[in-house]
């Protein structure tokens, strides 16, 4: 016996004193309407209903019965209504982890556009680089650029970023500007905390090698104003320096050099069963990508 389904039914009999009606609203037989309701008497060992040829009329257990499950009925119905106003409406919290530097500097600045579109949504940001755990951090969504390790979590790249090496004006006027991979050994380097190579394909040659430096940093934009104040080069995404190449504040150089473009990826937790709210984070971040790819 289902007998959440027959208690509702029973509760549709006393309320439409009939088996017929209650049977059509809850679209089954009325055969099996009567089935429902005598397992329930049989699961309680007591009788609900009085059954005459003229009505339909509950016991003294059975209206008992009826008062306490109705309101518990009610609110199931309420809780049902809840849930799905959440999963099938563009309201609620979406908790997303985004890269210190390009979510800063890339993603915040076009955010209003999002919150424009979809003022009931509430957006919890966390920016940081650390590998974060998806699903047992709760996180809807993880924006992350690179390589991604193998695991269950779906992962749908939205785009690529490109490095660049540059430098300020006045540092290649000072120091000389390299003019081969190997050169930039010669010259002071400001590397990301984790770059402790740089790699390239110089003319079909693949080259490897670690950078001289004196500065080491965790955040770009860092990196980014010590190189336009002259302190050395940067090996840095594009996505960082657009602003300072506009404005002649930082050049790139050796651009015959090729390097392997990063993957910017979205990472959520399961396929199926996406709310509506995720759906329409993901095609705004993938739509965004598209629009802005020349800058990233």
């Amino acid at each position: 016996m289902d007998k959440l389904n027959a208690i509702n039914l029973f509760c549709k009999v006393i309320e439409t004193q009939s088996f017929t009606q209650a049977a059509q609203q809850e679209q089954i037989s009325l055969a099996m309407a009567s089935k429902l309701v005598a397992q329930l008497e049989e699961h309680l060992n007591v009788r609900l209903l009085q059954r005459t040829t003229r009505r339909i009329s509950p016991t003294e257990a059975g209206l008992l019965f009826y008062q306490r499950c109705q309101p518990i009925l009610n609110e199931l119905k309420d809780a049902e209504a809840c849930v799905t106003n959440i999963t099938s409406t563009l309201q609620g919290k979406l908790t997303m982890s985004l890269p210190m530097d390009f979510g800063s500097r890339f993603i915040a600045p076009h955010l209003s556009k999002f919150t424009e579109t979809y003022p009931h949504l509430q957006l919890n940001l966390e920016f940081n680089d650390r590998r974060v755990d998806v699903v047992s951090e709760g996180y809807d969504l993880v924006l992350r650029i690179g390589k991604l390790e193998d695991s269950s979590i779906v992962a749908k790249k939205i785009g690529q970023s490109k490095h660049l090496v540059v430098a300020s004006p006045d540092y290649l006027t000072k120091f000389g500007t390299p003019q081969t991979a190997l050169e930039l050994q010669e010259h002071q380097c400001l590397l990301y905390e984790t770059q402790y190579f740089w790699q390239f394909n110089e003319n079909g040659r693949q080259i490897k090698f670690k950078p001289q430096s004196q500065v080491y940093s965790n955040n770009g934009y860092a990196l980014v104003q010590m190189a336009k104040s002259g302190q050395g080069i940067i090996n840095i995404p594009k996505f960082l320096i657009k602003d300072e190449l506009s404005a002649g504040e930082l050049v790139p150089i050796l651009h015959h050099l090729d390097q392997e473009a990063l993957d910017i990826s979205l990472l959520y937790p399961n396929r199926r069963y996406l709310s509506p709210k995720v759906k329409v984070a993901i095609e705004f971040f993938s739509q965004l990508m598209q629009e802005q790819k020349e800058f990233i």
